[in-house]
């Protein structure tokens, strides 16, 4: 007798040639950019005084202080808008030939001014100095929910993206599939974080545009 050996069969199918092949897949990298202009100011404004007894130059940089707030306030900048950032008081000494001399006490009291009117931030500043304040440290710019600009960009990144992709698929003659194997998010060097600028005490300050850059790595199957 002649028997045949079947192997049994366990529910899978031997897989043909062509689903055993590799698909294709495109990488793109998709940018986008949304320009944005600022909508928040931050002035770091400071009082300095000198002089040779702590006590005066306390006093004397407290009445001056009280100037620069009392002028804020009148120019119609709430008082829950303005910090102190600092506050120090310490020695000055001379060193000469190798031995110290007390020149006085430095007293140094920072406040930080925060405005949704960029339009007023060179009267701020222009108040402040003519009211006792004697050094504008910075201006910072920066925009409010600046998320919601990163989103934006986010989607015009993935836009170009696709678009780069179906332009590839084009040139070689495939069809692209529209839905993405793979995203990756990727940092950009500009971030969200506020644009930082130093100014003197002087009118009109100009804040510019910021710009908010979303980057994506994309991959799709043809």
């Amino acid at each position: 007798m002649y028997y045949t050996y079947v192997p049994p069969n366990y529910g899978h199918r031997m897989p043909d040639r062509q689903n055993n092949q590799q698909q294709g897949v495109i990488t793109v990298t998709g940018v986008g950019t949304v320009i944005v202009s600022p909508s928040i100011g931050r002035i770091q404004l400071v009082v300095s005084t000198m002089d040779d007894s702590l006590q005066t130059a306390q006093d004397e940089n407290a009445r001056r202080m009280n100037q620069v707030l009392d002028v804020l306030q009148q120019i119609g900048v709430p008082r829950e808008q303005i910090e102190t950032t600092s506050f120090s008081a310490r020695p000055i000494y001379n060193y000469q030939d190798g031995s110290q001399t007390l020149q006085g006490y430095e007293v140094r009291n920072e406040i930080t001014v925060v405005t949704e009117n960029i339009n007023e931030i060179g009267e701020i500043i222009d108040r402040a100095t003519e009211n006792g304040a004697n050094e504008v440290v910075s201006i910072e710019f920066s925009v409010d929910n600046p998320e919601n600009f990163y989103i934006e960009a986010l989607n015009f990144a993935l836009s170009d993206a696709q678009r780069k992709a179906e332009s590839l698929a084009e040139e070689v003659g495939a069809k692209l599939n529209p839905i993405p194997l793979k995203i990756n998010e990727q940092t950009t060097s500009n971030g969200v974080g506020p644009a930082q600028v130093f100014k003197m005490a002087s009118t009109p300050i100009e804040p510019g545009n910021q710009s908010v850059e979303a980057k994506v790595e994309v991959q799709y199957r043809i």
